[in-house]
């Protein structure tokens, strides 16, 4: 077993069985997860909080709200008049140094593309949660469209299959992002996971400053009283200078990555890697590659077949290629590999298949590209069924196809 491997009993088990006597400085709570992202913000003593609702993340800065006006949270709150103008906010709160966190979904992410360029390029640390959601035509259900057209903006994006997941991921975030100044997007399912109630196991307050200390000044800050120019005309040379450092630590993020998720899981007692394997091995024929909710399904329905594996991807920006090659290393040269989207990308591939293929170029596998649950449409285990049957018959009369995407339950 190598060390992204889960073992099949661990898949399904309940937060609650496994960590009933695992989690001590914790307090057991059922938690939707757009309140899960909110409690994190919380506990990471999130500064600054600049906010517009848009369904389905409208409840993450209500409870925000809630929480600072209540005096449970230090903070400062400000409704604003867009999503862009909540960008705009959080980068010059970012810009002297506050700690920030923000909320958006959707068209309000596609409002702040201009703004997430910006801060990205601008090297400014923060964290952001997104619940995912399609554009048009008009729809508020589940979809990761709107994330993975942004990302190519330079953040840093992490997809999460839990509340618990959701919780813990924006606690490491922020570690990730301050070292860095990197800005990372924390990306959740709509309805499955924003407004879906789960066991989850929250933190004591001493136990998350001890592993995120209160957020340190670089000297690069803007200060009153000695005041410096940001974002000013500068020739190609320099620019190029500015992008190869960023390029530079960009490329850390993987291991970084693994870094903080090896430190989180000795303080927290729960492990989290870039990508999760389930049942990869040498005997494997099929692998599924999963993000966010629809990998717990997924997990159940392979427990039937012994010769399928399943592949969750957790860091998704920028793709953790070192992770995923790792994690098939023992992967027979004739097995498969099916990526399972949940995004629409007005392209041949959806963002799974395209990265996949990148990661692995020099490789051999049969990869297969599956849309399901585009638009927040239920992927079901009858779904997941449908996919490995395809597969397995795929020599028949009902094809599946290389070189585009298939549609499951499309006729539906």
């Amino acid at each position: 077993m190598n060390k992204y491997q889960t073992d099949y009993t661990d898949t399904l088990d309940s937060t609650a069985e496994k960590g009933f006597v695992k989690y001590p400085r914790h307090e057991s709570m059922i938690m939707k997860g757009n309140f899960a992202a909110a409690e994190a913000a919380k506990l990471c003593r999130a500064g600054f909080i600049p906010a517009y609702p848009i369904t389905p993340q409208t409840s993450i800065v209500e409870q925000l709200s809630e929480k600072v006006s209540s005096g449970k949270m230090d903070a400062t709150y400000i409704n604003m008049d867009s999503e862009h103008s909540v960008f705009a906010a959080a980068m010059g709160a970012a810009i002297v140094g506050e700690r920030v966190f923000t909320a958006t979904s959707g068209q309000g992410l596609f409002y702040a593309h201009e703004v997430l360029h910006a801060i990205a390029h601008f090297r400014l640390p923060m964290v952001v949660c997104n619940v995912g959601r399609p554009s048009i035509p008009w729809n508020i259900w589940s979809d990761q469209s709107d994330s993975l057209s942004q990302r190519d903006t330079g953040w840093i994006q992490f997809y999460g299959e839990s509340s618990q997941e959701v919780l813990d991921t924006i606690i490491q975030s922020y570690i990730i992002s301050e070292k860095l100044e990197i800005p990372v997007m924390v990306v959740l399912d709509a309805f499955y996971q924003s407004h879906t109630s789960e066991n989850i196991w929250v933190p004591e307050q001493s136990l998350v400053d001890e592993f995120l200390p209160k957020k340190k000044l670089t000297g690069k800050e803007v200060n009153a009283e000695e005041p410096i120019a940001i974002g000013g005309l500068i020739p190609p040379e320099h620019y190029e200078k500015f992008n190869y450092a960023f390029w530079k630590d960009m490329n850390t993020v993987e291991n970084l990555s693994t870094e903080v998720s090896d430190r989180f899981e000795k303080h927290f007692g729960r492990k989290y890697q870039n990508v999760e394997a389930v049942n990869i091995g040498p005997h494997t024929k099929t692998v599924l590659v999963t993000m966010s909710s629809l990998s717990t399904t997924a997990k159940g329905v392979i427990r039937k077949y012994p010769e399928v594996g399943l592949l969750k991807l957790r860091l998704f920006k920028p793709f953790p290629k070192k992770s995923v090659n790792e994690a098939l290393k023992e992967l027979p040269g004739d097995a498969v590999i099916a990526c399972v989207e949940r995004n629409f990308m007005g392209d041949h591939f959806g963002a799974i298949m395209q990265e996949m293929k990148r990661a692995l170029y020099s490789k051999n596998y049969t990869m297969y590209d599956f849309y399901a649950g585009v638009g927040g449409k239920d992927v079901s285990p009858i779904t997941i069924e449908k996919i490995l049957y395809k597969i397995r018959n795929r020599s028949s009369a009902d094809k599946v196809h290389l070189d585009e995407v298939n549609w499951i339950d499309i006729e539906n």
